[in-house]
């Protein structure tokens, strides 16, 4: 059988679909008079989804008397029950308050510092595994957040999904998340200054930064933490595989694999974070600078693994539709270069209230054609709108490089 693409404009939530519907492997994607019940299988069809004109029942495309359920590959079934929901924005938002106080307060024999540090880390955790496109977001959009705490746990929720997709050991991730939480405890106060800071660092500044991963692990030891592959991957997320990086200047066999994990993380957040010296760099260029500019201090096998994790445009990306509309990236899809994203405004209207949803691969208008910086952005964003609270149990699909011996500000 000859099949074509299905268009946008042919099917919507609620329609039954007239003929059988495959993806471009010939797999059964929507049978037959089964209706189009939720977004995710509407957002999937018009990815994926292709069909034999010669197949169209009589009443073609569109709403129709037709009954049947739909196929359960796209979709979970609606749980019988009311199932408790959960914000992944709330809850991350929490985490980082969490943390403040957490790492503000002295050490003191009446607060288990290990315990409660792992339990944020499991917040984070499950956040990412209930719905990664909100946990991802967050580091775009938590700018409003003390600098300093925020970056950790924005660094934690990309550990967390680069140690998921490589199937890393269970309770070496854990204490991987938990170390980027805590990988900057020795210098907190420092680095909120640094985000503000202009010119050039000064000797006191800079002995600061190339000796806070022994610090920060040093303070950790004083807290009672004694997990060995923690406290490496603290001590070790400044290291580079070409043995230019510090503390030690370790060379790529030395360096644990989940302090690699932790620094790609650190990295990527700090470029696409707004510094008071250069603004946010878009999500697709900070991956570049990291090639190219990064040399071989990073596993190239580990970038990949970012690019496939996160999407060439992760959600809470700004980005310019080819129609002139400023949208923000929502959902990852199969195909990297057309994710769903809301549009907030076009050039010469006011904010949309609510933001419209447009499928980036359903019509050329709709299209990516270039980043956006937030400033530029003239809608506030209401992650709440946008990453809808999940059901707990569900989850969802899928700075230059420093000179040798010169440490570069953490985060």
């Amino acid at each position: 059988m000859n099949k074509i693409r299905i268009r946008a404009d042919q099917v919507s939530l609620g329609d039954h679909v007239p003929c059988d519907i495959y993806n471009a492997d010939g797999k059964l994607l929507l049978k037959r008079g089964f209706r189009v019940d939720t977004d995710h299988q509407l957002e999937r069809l018009l990815e994926e989804g292709h069909y034999d004109p010669s197949a169209v029942g009589p009443g073609g495309f569109g709403r129709g008397a037709h009954g049947g359920r739909e196929v359960h590959d796209m979709a979970q079934a609606p749980a019988r029950h009311p199932r408790t929901r959960v914000s992944i924005v709330a809850r991350l938002n929490a985490a980082v308050e969490k943390l403040d106080t957490l790492l503000a307060s002295a050490p003191a024999a009446d607060v288990d510092f290990e315990a409660a540090l792992r339990a944020i880390a499991a917040d984070v955790r499950e956040c990412c595994a209930l719905d990664s496109d909100a946990a991802l977001a967050q580091i775009m959009l938590s700018a409003s957040l003390r600098y300093s705490i925020r970056h950790q746990v924005n660094s934690a929720v990309l550990a967390a999904i680069l140690l998921s997709r490589l199937h890393h050991d269970e309770t070496k991730s854990a204490a991987a998340v938990a170390a980027a939480l805590t990988m900057n405890i020795g210098i907190v106060a420092l680095q909120d200054q640094l985000v503000g800071h202009k010119g050039g660092l000064n000797e006191s500044q800079r002995t600061a930064i190339q000796q806070h991963p022994t610090q920060s692990a040093q303070a950790l030891r004083s807290r009672g933490i004694h997990d060995a592959v923690w406290l490496q991957t603290v001590e070790q997320h400044h290291e580079a595989q070409d043995g230019t990086g510090y503390p030690g200047a370790l060379n790529a066999h030395q360096i644990c694999r989940e302090a690699q994990i932790v620094s790609l993380a650190d990295r990527y957040c700090a470029l696409v974070s707004t510094r008071a010296y250069r603004p946010a760099v878009a999500p697709r260029r900070a991956i570049k600078e990291m090639y190219d500019r990064a040399g071989k201090a990073i596993d190239a096998a580990l970038i990949k693994t970012l690019i496939s994790a996160i999407g060439i445009f992760p959600p809470g990306a700004y980005v310019r539709l080819q129609n002139g509309e400023t949208a923000v990236v929502v959902r990852r899809l199969l195909d990297p270069k057309h994710p769903v994203v809301f549009a907030l405004h076009a050039d010469t209207t006011a904010p949309y209230d609510p933001p419209r949803k447009r499928l980036t691969a359903s019509q050329r208008d709709y299209e990516i054609a270039s980043d956006v910086r937030p400033e530029a952005v003239r809608a506030k964003v209401d992650p709440e709108y946008l990453w809808p609270p999940s059901a707990t149990g569900e989850t969802s699909a899928a700075s230059a490089a420093p000179a040798k011996n010169e440490p570069h500000p953490p985060g």
